[in-house]
């Protein structure tokens, strides 16, 4: 039953995702392992992660270079089924690279922590790495 309720979860937010993407006309990444290639043409982009703020966790944004990127956004999406009490949702965090990261093409970093605000003990951090492409 969980296994089958945790694949639902894990669909509904991947199909959540393919539909924002599609809404918003904007690059939209959920996986770290994966390298965002941000281009001078598309210098906005949308990283998605999983969220269930009932239960006091909560993505927080720890470290960027802040020459090189700066924030847009930061909102909260409840899960589409409101039936499912304490059902996970998702946080979106959009970002811009400024001019000076397309000078020349750069690697950096954007890191994003899930925990409770008031216990830093066993939080889960994840690294995206981020490439600028000064092509268009």
């Amino acid at each position: 039953m969980i296994k089958g309720r945790a694949r639902f979860l894990w669909l509904s937010l991947l199909l959540i995702a393919v539909a924002i993407q599609a809404d918003d006309q904007k690059m939209v990444f959920s996986d770290p392992l994966k390298t965002i290639i941000v281009k001078k043409s598309e210098s906005t982009f949308s990283i998605i992660l999983q969220s269930n703020p009932t239960t006091g966790y909560s993505w927080l944004l720890k470290g960027y270079d802040a020459n090189l990127i700066k924030p847009v956004r930061h909102k909260f999406y409840p899960p589409e089924n409101k039936r499912l009490v304490g059902a996970p949702g998702y946080e979106k965090w959009t970002f811009q690279v400024k001019a000076e990261g397309f000078v020349v093409p750069q690697l950096t970093s954007i890191t994003l922590i899930y925990l409770r605000p008031w216990e830093e003990q066993g939080a889960k951090a994840v690294n995206f790495k981020v490439v600028t492409n000064n092509a268009d």
